[in-house]
C-alpha cells in the first residue's frame, strides 16, 4: 500500500482540480464530473472550499462566466482578496487525469488507497 498522501500533497492536488473544473480542459469540462465526485468531499482548504462551493453556486461548466462570475461572487461573500487567478489560470490536466485526480482525492479523504476506483 502506498504511504498516505502529505497535506502539501493534497493541497496540490486540489489546486488542479479547481483549476481544471474553472477552465475545463482540452478535451472539454471537467466540472460535472467534479460535482458529482467531490460534492460531499471536505477540502482540506478554506479558500478550496470557497471556490468549490462558489462553483456550485455559479452552476454552469462554461469558463467563460466563470472567469466573469468567480471574483464578483467571492466578494460579495466577504472574500475579495481572494486570489481567483490561482484557479482561472493556464494549467495543463487533461480530462482523464482530472478526473483521477477527484478521485483520489475522495479515496483519500475516506483513508482508502486502490488505483481502480470507480464511480460510485
Amino acid at each position: 500500500m502506498p504511504p498516505s498522501p502529505s497535506r502539501d500533497e493534497i493541497l496540490a492536488v486540489e489546486v488542479k482540480v479547481l483549476q481544471a473544473m474553472c477552465t475545463g480542459t482540452p478535451e472539454g469540462t471537467v466540472w460535472d464530473k467534479g460535482m458529482l465526485l467531490l460534492g460531499a468531499y471536505p477540502f482540506q482548504d478554506v479558500v478550496h472550499q470557497l471556490i468549490f462551493d462558489v462553483l456550485q453556486e455559479i452552476n454552469t461548466d462554461l469558463p467563460v462566466i466563470i472567469r466573469k462570475q468567480l471574483p464578483a461572487r467571492l466578494t460579495r461573500k466577504g472574500f475579495p482578496a481572494v486570489d481567483t487567478e490561482k484557479f482561472l489560470g493556464a494549467h495543463s490536466l487533461a480530462a482523464p487525469e482530472a478526473v483521477e485526480l477527484m478521485k483520489k482525492l475522495r479515496e483519500w479523504s475516506r483513508g482508502e488507497e486502490r488505483g481502480d476506483a470507480t464511480l460510485r
